[in-house]
């Protein structure tokens, strides 16, 4: 199997195990563009934001008294990083179980290519396409560079 196929094939198990936790709990998410790039992966189930005018720990209070499990997917920047901490602290304070396991796939998946949520439908998109394509391998950091290289170098030469 090449690498476009099995990250593609680990991202698809990734959002399917999403979805079926979601069935038992909602997603915690940063903002609206994270919310809108779930729902364009398929997922259609509760998803709650942080940015919604209330508190960390508000949020927490208010998720407790629906659910007994809640799902902590911000992004994986430092920012989300410690989002992510009070949120698990915020619920644990309300005994709700959270789950943190997609996070930290996603992380592992995407680090080296997107850092935040919004971007995970357009990356799943992307990886899709190359696995179409029939590209066995991923493009070196110096390919990537000798590609900008290049069209420097034309746009240059066209001066």
């Amino acid at each position: 199997m090449t690498n476009w196929d099995q990250l593609y094939e680990d991202l698809q198990k990734t959002i399917e195990d999403l979805a079926e936790k979601n069935r038992d709990g909602p997603i915690i998410v940063e903002g609206e563009y994270d919310r809108r790039a779930l729902r364009a992966l398929g997922i259609l189930g509760h998803v709650r934001l942080v940015n919604e005018g209330s508190t960390i720990f508000g949020l927490c209070e208010s998720i407790a008294s629906g659910h007994r499990e809640a799902i902590i997917l911000t992004d994986w920047d430092v920012r989300g990083g410690r989002l992510a901490r009070q949120l698990r602290d915020g619920l644990a304070a309300n005994g709700v179980r959270f789950d943190e396991d997609i996070r930290a796939r996603l992380t592992r998946l995407c680090r080296k290519d997107i850092t935040d949520v919004e971007s995970l439908h357009t990356f799943v998109e992307r990886v899709s396409e190359h696995v179409a394509s029939g590209q066995r391998q991923r493009a070196s950091k110096r390919w990537y560079t000798d590609q900008v290289l290049q069209r420097d170098n034309r746009r240059r030469s066209r001066k």
